[in-house]
């Protein structure tokens, strides 16, 4: 019996820490992405 606690204890664990790296990455602020277009001549004129 110990020993089947202890691996769900450690299951448990690592189970929590994984959960919490991903909603610590999933939480963060989005890095800022820099858009560059070309803009055609025509759309110009337009």
């Amino acid at each position: 019996m110990p020993d089947s606690l202890r691996f769900l204890i450690i299951l448990s664990v690592l189970g929590g820490i994984i959960y919490g790296v991903a909603w610590w990455l999933a939480s963060g602020p989005p890095a800022p992405v820099t858009i560059e277009k070309n803009l055609s001549s025509d759309r110009l004129r337009n």
